[in-house]
């Protein structure tokens, strides 16, 4: 990952890689504190890339449940 950019845009590089290539199918349930783990990084790191994620259409979030990814008829 390239150093010019913030950590949260290097994991959201990583994220959007994981979702296009079908490494995380529809319905997958992200867990923000393996990603943490993953990445070495504090929570509003990976909520940054989330947000992003959600706002890109690639993602869903349940209250109380977690983040998922959406499925091809949910993705805009």
């Amino acid at each position: 990952m390239a150093q010019d950019r913030s950590r949260w845009e290097q994991i959201l590089e990583v994220l959007n890689e994981r979702i296009n290539s079908g490494e995380w199918g529809p319905k997958f349930k992200i867990s923000e504190v393996k990603l943490m783990e993953e990445f070495g990084v504090a929570r509003p790191t990976i909520r940054k890339a989330m947000e992003r994620l959600r706002s890109a259409g690639k993602v869903y979030t349940v209250p109380n449940l977690g983040s998922f990814v959406k499925t091809g008829s949910e993705a805009e």
